[in-house]
């Protein structure tokens, strides 16, 4: 049996028991309508992916409708039942919430790798798994939603949900998964290097990273409690892993496997993740409250720094090393100022900077196009689609 096979019963019997308890809590008449309402639809979802996972020779449209309701779905379903799991056990059976919210967290870590195995693994077209792992990150992140921060009576216990730290790892795992069910890539953590490798430009892009990055450091600051350090250390915990899934290994792979006839594809796919990677800062208007200038010069910043870590992780071929990156300039950037967010207010010396940024990191890019350099990128390029691959390994008895 294969990796898969496994993951398929894991898979069967997870959807089987998270029937039974969204069941259960149907029949309890004391809820409200409205939420009655809900777990219904979400027992009869749950319901037809379980009948159509167990009836062979389908028709295939069946199959795709069903692989879409359920990608769709079904991550939303599996995070209200961990939820609704946790909150029960402390509250019903009075466990210790501190026991109880540490060992879920460790489940919520694998919860969504069956279903990444098998529901995504059905989706076939680049567009599909462009916007299943985009759609994933925005369900998996944020586990506290379906969790009532006053059971968690530990206050590190809570900064972990609320930061998106649990939600990062669980994400990592589930996308790891699913790049293994299209035959795409490991997320390159062992490195593969060759005799054309320059080991001087790896030391470059190590430097020019680390310059940039602890500049903050020489402004002057007072370092925060040990709590709000740790609550920053989970939050850049979660740009690092979660956001360089996203970008680098997730979108980058699907990018240059939906691109594999296009000449230029290795240009394209690095401007398209590091512009999506800004886009999504945006989105900190609404979600964190910053000012549209600031969040315009985070936004701009963001495609920068995104530019170079897709030129990095391509170029080494090592996701470790770009989250390594990413998370030490935001732990950097977020102890110095005491918050995850950009404050204060900009001047022409901010928008100079960024302008000798983005200056540096064009031509370091264009340069990285040309020579030796592009044949180390496009042989990693090659890898991480999945070329000189082995998949579906076996356990055999």
């Amino acid at each position: 049996m294969t990796g898969r096979d496994y993951l398929k019963i894991w898979y069967r019997v997870q959807i089987a028991a998270t029937l039974v308890i969204l069941f259960m809590m149907i029949r309890n008449f004391e809820l409200g309508r409205n939420i009655w309402l809900r777990l219904l639809w979400m027992v009869i979802i749950l319901a037809i992916g379980l009948g159509i996972e167990l009836t062979p020779h389908l028709p295939p449209i069946v199959c795709r409708v069903n692989a879409w309701l359920q990608a769709i779905a079904q991550s939303v379903i599996l995070t209200f039942a961990w939820g609704v799991i946790t909150r029960e056990m402390i509250v019903l059976l009075h466990m210790p919430s501190r026991g109880v919210v540490s060992l879920m967290i460790l489940f919520y870590f694998v919860m969504y790798a069956p279903f990444a195995s098998v529901i995504g693994g059905q989706l076939h077209a680049d567009w599909e798994r462009f916007l299943f792992v985009l759609w994933m990150f925005w369900n998996v992140i944020y586990p506290y939603f379906n969790l009532p921060l006053d059971l968690i009576n530990n206050p590190k216990l809570s900064a972990l949900l609320t930061t998106g730290a649990v939600g990062a790892m669980g994400y990592f795992i589930l996308i790891t998964t699913v790049m293994r069910a299209w035959h795409l890539s490991w997320p390159g953590l062992k490195p593969h290097f060759s005799g054309d490798f320059n080991w001087w430009i790896l030391l470059l892009l190590v430097v020019l990273f680390f310059v940039a990055a602890l500049a903050p450091l020489f402004s002057g600051f007072k370092l925060p409690n040990h709590q709000r350090v740790f609550e920053l250390t989970c939050t850049a915990f979660e740009s690092g892993v979660g956001e360089e899934t996203l970008f680098r290994f997730a979108l980058m792979g699907v990018l240059f496997d939906a691109l594999h006839n296009v000449q230029q594809r290795l240009p394209i796919a690095l401007v398209t993740s590091a512009v999506l990677f800004g886009l999504m800062h945006l989105s900190n208007i609404l979600l964190a409250g910053q000012s549209v200038p600031l969040t315009i010069y985070q936004a701009l910043n963001a495609t920068l720094v995104g530019l170079f870590l897709a030129v990095t992780y391509v170029y080494t071929g090592q996701l470790w090393l770009v989250m390594l990156m990413h998370f030490t300039s935001d732990w950097i950037s977020f102890v110095t100022s005491n918050s995850s967010k950009i404050v204060g207010t900009l001047t022409s010396v901010d928008w100079l900077s960024l302008l000798l940024i983005a200056v540096v990191i064009i031509v370091l890019t264009i340069w990285m196009m040309f020579g030796q350099r592009r044949n180390v990128m496009e042989r990693h390029v090659d890898r991480l689609t999945g070329k000189h691959q082995h998949f579906g390994f076996s356990i055999q008895y």
